[in-house]
Formats: structure tokens, C-alpha cells, sequence
């Protein structure tokens, strides 16, 4: 999964200078840049999803504090 991630950190900053790069140029094509912002677009959300599982599966790894013993509050 780390590989993966890497992978596609990787592809969105190469796409992320694609975009730079056009934008640089004295007429840049709209359209082109617009395709590679989606792409761009489409990375970070895969990126994020990705992040969200591994945080999602450490907390899940974690034992979880019982509420054994803990007194029960009166009135509530």
C-alpha cells in the first residue's frame, strides 16, 4: 500500500509541473490544462482515500479502552 501511495504522490507532481509547464508557455492550451487538472484531481482524491484507509486501519488496530470498572455516573 506505501508503494502505491508513493506511486501516485509521484504521478501527481509530475502532472502538477505539466500543468506549470503549460501554463508558462505564451499561449497555453486550455484545454490540455484543464485534462491535466481532472488527472490531477483524480490522484489527490485516490491519494486521500488511500490515507483515510491506512489512518482507518491503525485505529482499528488499536485496542480499545473498555469501560469496565469505570463508575456509573448518577443522574444521566
Amino acid at each position: 500500500m506505501k508503494q502505491l501511495l508513493k506511486a501516485l504522490r509521484a504521478r501527481h507532481s509530475i502532472v502538477a509541473a505539466k500543468i506549470d509547464e503549460e501554463q508558462r508557455r505564451p499561449q497555453p492550451d486550455g484545454i490540455r490544462v484543464r485534462a491535466l487538472k481532472k488527472i490531477k484531481l483524480h490522484l489527490k482524491e485516490q491519494i486521500m482515500l488511500l490515507e483515510r484507509g491506512d489512518a482507518m486501519k491503525t485505529t482499528a488496530a488499536r485496542p480499545k479502552a473498555s469501560n469496565f470498572g469505570s463508575p456509573i455516573l448518577a443522574g444521566r
